[in-house]
């Protein structure tokens, strides 16, 4: 009789914990999220590709057209370089990120570097996005790096 009473104590205490202040939003934040998000999902016929792409947004489906198209050019170790995020919030006044170098590796493998990388003269291609699209260009030389970095110079990378 004991354990029975105990039990149900307990019980009650966890749920009057739950549904009390700091832990009544976490519990609602949290595994009630997840448990709703599960309902909806278990029915879901969409394929692996799309789930990924509703799950982490533009910049996972952005790395992976990258990596699409490097692989179709056939380079040996591409390092591709991001244009500054503040390039493109105070330019070209658009509402987009490029992916962090460590999240792009993590997405697809490829080493990715920001202007003021301490390796960005390993460089050999440039991510450009516009209000049209997204373009992968071949950086050649040397030079037109340094002509590139020169033009990025005054836009700071930001996350």
């Amino acid at each position: 009789m004991k354990s029975i009473l105990l039990t149900v104590i307990s019980f009650f205490l966890i749920l009057l914990v739950l549904n009390a202040g700091y832990y009544k939003d976490w519990f609602q934040a949290k595994p009630l999220q997840y448990w709703s998000d599960f309902l909806v999902q278990r029915n879901d016929t969409s394929g692996m590709v799309e789930i990924m792409n509703e799950r982490y947004g533009i910049s996972y489906t952005m790395s992976i057209k990258i990596k699409e198209v490097v692989a179709k050019k056939k380079v040996a170790h591409p390092v591709i370089l991001f244009e500054p995020n503040s390039y493109y919030r105070d330019s070209l006044r658009i509402p987009i990120r490029a992916p962090e170098p460590a999240v792009f590796y993590y997405y697809t493998g490829l080493e990715g570097v920001w202007t003021n990388s301490p390796n960005v003269g390993r460089a050999n291609f440039l991510l450009r996005i516009s209000l049209k699209g997204a373009v992968l260009d071949d950086i050649k030389t040397p030079a037109q790096l340094q002509k590139i970095l020169a033009y990025y110079k005054k836009f700071t990378p930001t996350l």
